[in-house]
């Protein structure tokens, strides 16, 4: 399920908190937002990915460049099931 699901645009409060949902929507694995976290992000969105992770998941992100693209960025995180939230 996507994270614009869990919080319809009705439910979020505030521009900010629908574009963190929408960036952890980027981020996390489709079949399970619970799972660690490995994508490849425009390096303009890490702030904001770095935020939206942190908040979904519990989990600090960490980034790294792209050999050979230096506008984008691998993050990778634990994921909530292995953060301080987890099960």
């Amino acid at each position: 399920m996507l994270a614009t699901a869990m919080y319809p645009p009705a439910q979020v409060h505030g521009l900010r908190q629908l574009h963190l949902v929408r960036a952890f929507d980027q981020v996390r694995d489709p079949r399970d937002w619970k799972a660690p976290i490995q994508a490849v992000i425009p390096a303009t969105e890490r702030r904001l990915v770095q935020k939206a992770v942190i908040i979904f998941t519990g989990t600090w992100p960490q980034f790294a460049r792209v050999p050979g693209e230096p506008e984008s960025l691998i993050v990778t995180a634990p994921g909530y099931r292995l953060g301080s939230s987890g099960e």
